[in-house]
């Protein structure tokens, strides 16, 4: 009956489209990591197929033991944990082999589609065998495997071939170019309502700021308070107010609305998946309540008038709809996460079944009043930042999304959180945080940014967390580097990763975060703020190198990377209209200097800017060129040269 977990297949073209290796009376098929997807998100299931090519034939008996193994961990809440193959069109398959490696287990293999599986237990039995199993009558493009419990499944053998005229090939998105915002809108920061709006706007143009739904609702039935909220800030943090004033001061916001309300789950944790206990947490339908809130704060903050009568609010609260004050509305906080159980992970499946309420009601199936799209059409929604850059996760949310929306990605920005540091999958963070050139965090993100173009071409990409400690006992600090701090190091990864990130497409970035949760504390990310704790709020280094950043490349766009024969130096070029700009800095973590680096420009003189504590603009002298060029020294603190005109 067919199947094995989330490797896949790609097959490869030859005669009709399809590589088929001959194994006796039974044609093979050349499984591939880009046929696999990881449902749960959990593992490495590419794992599955990546020895394709050395396994031998096991139809023929001739089948070789696998040297790497697909095993998601031993948490039992993981499981089931399922893997889908597609194989791209529908084929009858006549057998499947599974590589048992050692004991006895069962696993579940399925045929058919997301929400309509046909099921069959298989018990894997013997020692270091290749177990045949009867592929299932039916014809299937797709195939599952389901894990019950820990099993260790090395690889997978697949047999058969397509079935039937073959299926017209998808429409492929055609990515429409489509401008970044300006680099002061792309500069941002993770902040709190009683973070001082005076010092957020002159260091960033994007605000996203941690919302908690018990804020907003009240018992029982969870009706809304967003000015005053009353369950938070003593009945004295309004809403209206704080959006507007950073509005006012040219900062966009998007708040992110995480955790569960106990007014409308009573008894639920705040991590909790806002789903009624035995609900289906695959289904749009099972986040009602959750999608009317997002319905709720779309209407009041949104651009669009909605009537009076679809608002519910709190009996004190002053009935205001169309305000004009947010356009970004975010789902939840680290969906992913692992460390809060089955209760708090959503699966890919369940956060896309969320977003699809939380979005426009599941496409209007819901019926009025769910999702931001229904309140204002020109609202975007983002997904809950994920806790890594999880491409599996993302392919899972979108075979979710082909199946039940008709391909219709249910959000407008693709949101992921990333660290630089010398951590691992298992362990994040480890030791100390490096640099973003050490890191590859260009590269990493141009997996994400090359995911939407091919799958979501509409949406934004955001690194919503990124940052670094300066106490040297946190295992992410940004290290003292020669003559510069660690303050001066947090500072100077932090301008070099929003010049990474601005090259890879990235459409906005938030440092994590305005504040210290406490300065002189040595834990992970208690030291990470552009300034220090709340009620000291003294600003660091990175404070001004971000605000002299915003100032000076505010209205221009990153162009491109300028390519020279210095190895040892990066310059990347940044335009608009009348301007350029280009940034110089050394990759390095060392405390070098690069001597006499040549910049061609086309003006009579220049300006340099260097960053410097103290100043929101940086230090600016005047740079004048031989023979079409200026000629610097660059070390690994950034510096910003300038033409006009």
């Amino acid at each position: 009956m067919g199947i094995f977990p989330r490797i896949l297949t790609t097959l490869l073209v030859c005669v009709g489209g399809f590589n088929m290796l001959k194994a006796g009376a039974e044609e093979r098929i050349r499984l591939t990591p880009s046929m696999v997807i990881n449902e749960s998100a959990l593992g490495d299931a590419s794992t599955l197929v990546d020895e394709q090519g050395t396994i031998g034939d096991p139809a023929a008996g001739t089948g070789q033991r696998p040297t790497h193994a697909f095993f998601p961990g031993w948490a039992t809440w993981q499981y089931p944990l399922h893997v889908v193959i597609d194989l791209g069109r529908n084929h009858k398959l006549t057998s499947v082999y599974l590589y048992n490696e050692s004991g006895e287990s069962t696993v579940q293999i399925s045929s058919g589609k997301p929400g309509a599986w046909a099921n069959q237990d298989v018990k894997l039995t013997g020692y270091r065998n290749w177990q045949r199993i009867e592929a299932p009558a039916e014809v299937t493009r797709y195939i599952r495997i389901t894990l019950l419990k820990p099993t260790t499944l090395p690889e997978i053998a697949l047999y058969g071939a397509p079935f039937g005229p073959a299926e017209m090939k998808r429409t492929v998105m055609r990515v429409v170019p489509r401008p970044h915002p300006t680099f002061d809108q792309f500069i941002g920061v993770n902040a709190f309502i009683d973070d001082p709006i005076d010092l957020i706007t002159p260091t960033v143009g994007f605000v996203r700021e941690y919302h908690n739904w018990s804020w907003d609702t009240e018992g029982p039935g969870g009706l809304v308070r967003f000015n005053p909220s009353g369950a938070a800030g003593g009945n004295a943090w309004f809403f209206d107010n704080y959006y507007a004033k950073l509005l006012a001061g040219g900062v966009t916001v998007c708040p992110a609305l995480q955790g569960t309300s106990p007014a409308a789950f009573p008894g639920y944790k705040a991590d909790f998946k806002p789903v009624t206990k035995g609900e289906n947490t695959e289904l749009p339908a099972s986040y009602a309540v959750h999608a009317a809130h997002m319905y709720q704060y779309a209407a009041r903050y949104g651009a669009a008038k909605v009537p009076e009568s679809a608002v519910h609010l709190a009996p004190d609260q002053p009935v205001k709809t169309g305000l004009g004050l947010l356009h970004y509305f975010e789902n939840w906080n680290e969906p992913d996460k692992t460390w809060k159980g089955r209760e708090g992970r959503f699966s890919p499946f369940e956060l896309a079944a969320m977003c699809s309420a939380d979005y426009d009601g599941d496409q209007g199936r819901m019926g009025d009043g769910y999702g931001v799209k229904a309140a204002d059409k020109s609202a975007r929604l983002s997904i809950g930042g994920l806790a890594g850059i999880g491409i599996d996760y993302l392919d899972a949310m979108k075979l979710w999304a082909d199946t039940f929306r008709g391909g219709s990605f249910p959000a407008d920005v693709i949101n992921v959180h990333h660290y630089s540091s010398d951590g691992t999958a298992e362990q994040p963070f480890r030791n100390t945080g490096i640099s973003p050139e050490e890191d590859h965090l260009k590269e990493k993100m141009q997996t994400v940014t090359a995911w939407r173009n091919k799958n979501a071409p509409g949406a934004e990409v955001w690194l919503s967390e990124l940052g670094y400690d300066v106490n040297p006992k946190s295992p992410f600090h940004a290290p003292a580097i020669g003559h510069f701090t660690a303050e001066d190091t947090q500072a100077n990864w932090l301008v070099r990763s929003c010049m990474a990130l601005a090259a890879a497409g990235v459409d906005r970035t938030a440092v994590f975060m305005f504040r210290d949760v406490k300065t002189g504390g040595g834990g992970v990310f208690e030291t990470c703020g552009l300034v220090t704790e709340k009620g000291q709020w003294k600003p660091r280094a990175s404070y001004w190198y971000l605000a002299t950043l915003k100032s000076r490349l505010s209205g221009m766009r990153f162009a491109s990377e300028v390519q020279t024969e210095r190895k040892d130096v990066l310059i990347y070029r940044f335009v608009a209209e009348g301007k350029t700009a280009w940034v110089l800095w050394r990759p390095t973590a060392e405390d070098g200097t690069s001597k006499d680096v040549s910049l061609i420009v086309d003006k009579p003189t220049v300006k340099r800017i260097q960053f410097k504590a103290g100043s929101k603009t940086g230090v600016e002298d005047s740079l004048v060129p031989k023979s079409g060029a200026i000629h610097l020294d660059v070390t690994e603190q950034p510096v910003i040269v300038m033409q006009e005109g």
